[in-house]
């Protein structure tokens, strides 16, 4: 694991939660290689379990925001917005990985005609995946972190 006290700040905060959340996955922390400007942004590239993909989840928390990304084709990102009441976005980041890795939110990702249209995360807490529609043409990939959930949707 990389030392903490090297991070800046930001990233310092948000591992110190995330870590205390997951603490198995600092093996798995590094200094984030693709940040040319902050040098000091932390990146986590966690292997998926049921497969052990290498294009599982990453958390990085470079550019003053936290990103989390799974797989190849989807990444959402948690940042302050200059709303001062905008609640604690290191939290909101923390409980979306929560639901990610407890299977409460699932990914979906298009494409038509093998070209990628999107991708957006479904909480399954409010929407079902039967309900999920589907364009002709279209094929909607849905991958879950311990792939309980992966399936094409018709």
């Amino acid at each position: 694991m990389i030392d903490l006290q090297q991070l800046n700040a930001h990233s310092k905060l948000f591992a110190e939660l995330l870590f205390r959340q997951w603490p198995e996955w600092g093996k798995y922390a590094k200094f984030d290689p693709y940040e040319d400007f902050e040098k000091e942004a932390l990146l986590v590239e966690v292997p998926r379990p049921v497969d052990g993909s290498s294009h599982g989840l990453f958390i990085t928390t470079s550019e003053w925001e936290i990103s989390v990304g799974f797989g190849e084709s989807f990444h959402t990102r948690f940042g302050s917005d200059g709303d001062s009441k905008n609640s604690n976005f290191n939290e909101k980041a923390i409980e979306f990985i929560r639901d990610f890795i407890d299977e409460k939110v699932v990914l979906a990702n298009a494409r038509e005609n093998g070209e990628w249209l999107g991708g957006w995360k479904i909480d399954l807490r409010e929407t079902s995946l039967h309900s999920v529609e589907v364009e002709s043409g279209v094929e909607v990939f849905v991958t879950s972190w311990l792939g309980t959930h992966d399936q094409k949707l018709v």
